[in-house]
């Protein structure tokens, strides 16, 4: 059901997700297994490949960790074939490191690759 607000519909119908009740699969990825390009300035950007395949209705939890003197800037991601995925949360969980939660909510599988921009504190 969907009310107007303003002149915008929300829907009060919305399933509900709690950070437990989805089947997540976490993926931790270490800067020394990544593709490391310094972008100058004391920034240097990770990306991990080869890219990891992400199915159709699937949520991955993805943990980038940066060396323990950089500090995570932004991070993101790419997907082959273009598809229906986006992203749930993204954030830093510690200085050196950021959550990327994804969604494939395509109905087809992808593959993506993730990147981490980071600033050296030393």
């Amino acid at each position: 059901m969907s009310l107007p607000v303003n002149g915008w519909l929300h829907y009060t119908n919305r399933e509900k997700l709690s950070h437990d009740s989805v089947y997540r699969k976490r993926i931790d990825l270490i800067c020394k297994n990544a593709i490391e390009e310094d972008l100058g300035h004391g920034f240097k950007r990770y990306t991990w490949i080869p890219a990891i395949r992400i199915n159709n209705g699937e949520y991955l939890d993805f943990r980038l960790e940066a060396h323990k003197n950089e500090q995570v800037i932004s991070a993101g991601y790419l997907s082959a074939p273009i598809a229906n995925i986006y992203s749930i949360q993204n954030g830093p969980s510690d200085p050196n490191a950021m959550i990327v939660i994804l969604h494939n909510a395509s109905d087809v599988p992808s593959d993506v690759s993730l990147w981490v921009v980071v600033k050296n504190n030393g």
